[in-house]
């Protein structure tokens, strides 16, 4: 009879085992995009704004260094920062980020526990970045109302200047005299940040 107990407890077990296995092993779905979430803030409202359209830059920190050249300036040292804050904590597994100039950045994670206080935690460095859509997923999970980025490179950009006209009529050509190559603050059409629904 007690054979027949296990048995019984065995036949009835098996439908709650198979849910639970497909459960843990079935595709997840990735959740709606959290940087479109009503409440969001960014230090430049076009990166959350969900239209590609639009580019925002990220703001120079007062690290940066700068030299004259030509009486104009030219940024040495190129460090520029995004902050994306969530209205609630989430749990992150992925980050997109469009872009047309960042080389080297860093991304860190906010894991304060107390309201108001911030404890960034450094979680992906990427260099030489060619890509213009640049999709990481994450490792480890993290719960968390805010990421920073940290734009340490971007890819230069050629400027022209000291313009002059030679030769004469149909054959007129504009040539500049100067060429240099000037580092932008780091330029974002878009930030996505996921989790998974069943994570939820």
């Amino acid at each position: 009879m007690f054979n027949q107990f296990f048995n019984y407890l065995f036949i009835f077990c098996i439908p709650f085992i198979i849910i639970g296995c497909s459960t843990i092993f079935s595709a997840q779905e990735w959740s709606d995009n959290y940087a479109l979430m009503d409440g969001v803030q960014s230090t430049s409202p076009q990166m959350v704004d969900g239209n590609l359209e639009t580019i925002g830059e990220a703001a120079f920190t007062s690290d940066n260094t700068m030299y004259a050249l030509n009486d104009k300036r030219d940024f040495v040292r190129n460090d520029s920062i995004v902050v994306v804050s969530l209205p609630e904590k989430k749990k992150i597994y992925r980050i997109i980020l469009h872009s047309d100039n960042l080389k080297h950045f860093v991304i860190s994670v906010d894991k304060g526990k107390r309201a108001k206080s911030e404890d960034w935690h450094r979680i992906i460095e990427m260099r030489d970045v060619i890509s213009k859509k640049i999709d990481l997923k994450l490792k480890i999970p993290y719960y968390t109302h805010q990421i920073k980025i940290r734009i340490l490179e971007t890819h230069p950009q050629v400027q022209k200047y000291g313009e002059a006209t030679i030769g004469s009529g149909r054959l007129d050509r504009t040539i500049f005299t100067n060429r240099r190559s000037i580092h932008l603050p780091g330029r974002i059409q878009e930030i996505e940040i996921y989790g998974f629904k069943t994570a939820e």
